[in-house]
């Protein structure tokens, strides 16, 4: 009953996170871009960060305590959370964001069986054929989309076949991170540390890399109003910080597979998003490689959750 109602909750929190990030994509990237990245980055995570730290201080001490136990953890969640960043926002410089995301997505899952494998992270089993079939899929997807975008049939590459495969390596090796990134989240929570502080703790080093990364204008764009930046920033702090908040809660819950394969649903949804708002801007073979991806999530995900108990007890 109890892992019932972990699940149930995991489940709901992992809902959040993917409809909000989804729809940060698609219904407020126009007002987001406008911004140089860097800048909107140190803001929103800086912001969080100091108040959720300075609220766990006051009214949580024995967190802060547990904080200073697990340092290494801690610090390797700063560095994959920047890195999984950082070479998402080079990736979607270089070939179609649409692709970046898709890959990127379908990295995590992929990622967190190869690392299982390794003896990294969570045993995962692949006894069903229904899962082995839809992550295989997943795979398949993501060779289809780098091959279309190595051969300029994605719709855009910024420059040559070395940009395509440049951006196309920074996109999976984002999601790599991110997994990465995962699996050191739910061993934290696991030896006793709450989403809060894991989450106000795991963005230090990004914050201090967006920094330098603003200082540097490596992104700068054109100069924005006072007014304007305000408004990026309040809705950065609602569509990306609480999404990734509430991807730390639903970690606690969950496996990190399942949570992964359920976050590389976010493509499709912004797809779907996309198509009620009457702009679709894939290519054809965007499109197609989109969808054999897709296919292999909504295989996986039914066969993740009917094992889900047994690889917990695992």
């Amino acid at each position: 009953m109890r892992v019932g109602i972990t699940l149930l909750v995991g489940l709901s929190w992992s809902a959040v996170y993917i409809l909000l990030e989804s729809a940060q994509s698609v219904f407020f990237g126009s007002v987001l871009q406008r911004m140089d990245s860097f800048q909107l980055g140190f803001w929103v995570f800086g912001i969080t960060s100091v108040f959720l730290l300075l609220g766990v201080w006051l009214f949580d001490p024995e967190q802060v305590k547990l904080c200073g136990q697990n340092l290494r953890g801690l610090f390797v969640c700063n560095c994959s959370t920047a890195a999984g960043w950082i070479l998402y926002l080079f990736s979607i410089q270089l070939i179609e964001p649409a692709v970046a995301f898709t890959v990127s997505s379908a990295a995590m899952p992929i990622s967190a069986i190869g690392l299982a494998f390794l003896g990294i992270g969570e045993p995962v089993s692949l006894h069903m054929k229904q899962k082995r079939v839809g992550l295989g899929l997943i795979f398949v997807g993501i060779v289809f989309l780098v091959g279309a975008t190595l051969m300029g049939l994605s719709g855009f590459v910024r420059g040559s076949l070395a940009s395509g495969l440049l951006g196309s390596a920074s996109a999976l090796l984002s999601g790599c991170a991110f997994a990465w990134m995962l699996i050191h989240c739910r061993n934290l929570n696991a030896r006793g540390l709450d989403p809060v502080p894991i989450f106000a703790s795991r963005f230090p080093l990004y914050v201090l890399l967006s920094a330098f990364g603003w200082l540097l204008k490596l992104d700068y764009k054109a100069p924005v109003e006072t007014g304007d930046a305000a408004v990026a920033i309040l809705v950065g702090l609602m569509t990306m910080a609480f999404p990734l908040y509430a991807m730390q809660k639903a970690i606690s819950g969950i496996s990190v597979l399942l949570l992964s394969t359920i976050t590389a649903l976010g493509p499709l949804i912004v797809f779907v998003l996309q198509m009620i708002e009457g702009r679709v801007s894939f290519s054809g073979f965007v499109l197609v490689g989109l969808l054999i991806y897709s296919s292999g999530v909504l295989l996986t995900i039914p066969s993740l959750l009917s094992g889900h108990g047994h690889e917990r007890s695992g």
